[in-house]
């Protein structure tokens, strides 16, 4: 992968990662799935999650410990942080399907109905989010604008933690990523670009 390249997911790197979020991301649409010995409900998680407040009452839903712990199983503890998958299932419940036609930014900017999916306006508001309630609620109205095409699950979830990992850097006064193509916003706004026809 050439240090320009934002095709390529930086945190969920890992098949077997990436396998446990689209399944787990499938599972909200069924009532009966079974995992190991236990029965799953997952349209009981999905109006659960949907319900309940940004981050707190996230994190004692059925469904988000659900995930943790399988992600847990395929994940580094460093790189799986409990707030940055609260945002993430917080805002994936919105999602009608698992689309994986091209990144999440990517489908940010496709065109439906002769308009770009979301403008540049409300994109550059997105790229602005400055805490992860700002963040969570603009991803949250950019996944329902998207409607009934969906998103990139996992491309959702890279971007998010990305996101994550870098707050948490500016709280702590650490440097960010030196290569510009790592950090979120430019990843983001690349691929946003690639879908939007130049003027």
């Amino acid at each position: 992968m050439s240090r320009n390249d934002t095709s390529q997911a930086l945190i969920f790197r890992d098949k077997a990662a990436c396998q446990v979020l689209n399944d787990w991301f499938d599972s909200l649409q069924e009532r009966g799935r079974y995992d190991s010995a236990s029965r799953i409900n997952g349209r009981v998680w999905r109006a659960q999650l949907r319900r309940a407040e940004f981050p707190h009452s996230i994190m004692v839903t059925d469904g988000y410990h659900h995930l943790a712990h399988q992600l847990n199983r395929t994940m580094q503890p460093k790189d799986l942080h409990p707030l940055a998958l609260a945002l993430f299932t917080a805002v994936v419940v919105h999602a009608s399907k698992n689309n994986q036609d091209g990144s999440f930014a990517q489908q940010l900017g496709v065109k439906i109905n002769d308009r770009e999916c979301l403008s540049r306006l409300r994109f550059d508001r997105l790229l602005a989010a400055r805490t992860p309630d700002e963040l969570c609620s603009r991803l949250i109205r950019a996944i329902k604008l998207r409607g009934e095409l969906g998103v990139n699950v996992v491309s959702l979830a890279d971007g998010i933690f990305l996101w994550m990992q870098e707050w948490f850097a500016r709280q702590e006064n650490r440097e960010l990523e030196a290569n510009p193509f790592h950090r979120n916003s430019v990843r983001w706004a690349s691929e946003y670009l690639l879908s939007t026809p130049q003027k």
